[in-house]
């Protein structure tokens, strides 16, 4: 680490909730935990976007008796981002053999880089480059690339995005009893053919969130269309 840069080296599943902490990305409006963009909620990742003044409550019923919460809301996450080399596996850091592994926290710009190198069952070897930030300047904005290099083979790829309003409040494990589906769906749709929208709404507090993301593929620098499947799952 230098004055302006925190930066690790390997992949360590123990540290990585408080790697996410510290590499997390905001702007005051919103902010976005450090977690990986191929990743969902489990006992070694956490994906949290959370909105300035973002609350909600809710009551849980515990031992007889009814217990009422106010959370800062996990938002709908946004990073969902991953992909698989055609007849194989979608990329997991758990099941892949690691080359290399890099994560920095660039603070001068706001950036984060996520740099892996791996290897798969079927021995085919892939460099993989992640970079977030999100807008000091718009504060609605934020955006994400995945730049893939396959390094001893050739083959198609697919690749899966989405905005995911499935999220709950399960981060701390001590409250994990207590009720933490604070979201309910208001309206989910497509557009121009690269978008996809989401509309969700606290349950109490009633506030209303809007998410939209539009993925665009490059080729050596050049936008190129490919085939696309939109799907909505409940």
């Amino acid at each position: 680490m230098n004055d302006w840069t925190l930066a690790y080296d390997g992949f360590d599943p123990a540290g990585e909730r408080l790697r996410e902490a510290l590499c997390a990305v905001g702007n005051g409006y919103f902010v976005t935990r450090g977690a990986a963009p191929e990743s969902e909620a489990d006992d070694v990742h956490y994906p949290g976007t959370y909105l300035a003044g973002g609350y909600n409550r809710l009551k849980t019923e515990i031992a007889g008796r009814v217990v009422e919460n106010e959370d800062l809301v996990n938002m709908p996450n946004w990073l969902l981002l991953r992909f698989r080399p055609e007849d194989g596996d979608w990329f997991n850091l758990m099941s892949a053999e690691i080359l290399s592994y890099r994560q920095e926290l660039d603070m001068t710009r706001g950036l984060l880089t996520r740099t892996v190198r791996f290897r798969d069952k079927q021995q085919r070897e892939t460099g993989v480059t992640f970079r977030r930030f999100v807008h000091m300047g718009a504060m609605h904005l934020a955006a994400q690339e995945l730049t893939i290099i396959p390094e001893n083979w050739s083959g198609g790829i697919r690749i899966h995005s989405a905005l995911d309003g499935t999220v709950i409040n399960a981060g701390v494990e001590r409250y994990r009893q207590l009720n933490g589906k604070h979201l309910e769906p208001v309206q989910t749709g497509f557009f121009d053919g690269n978008g996809s929208f989401l509309l969700m709404q606290t349950s109490q507090s009633g506030i209303r969130v809007a998410e939209a993301a539009r993925t665009v593929l490059f080729t050596e620098g050049v936008v190129v269309e490919a085939e696309r499947r939109s799907i909505v799952a409940p």
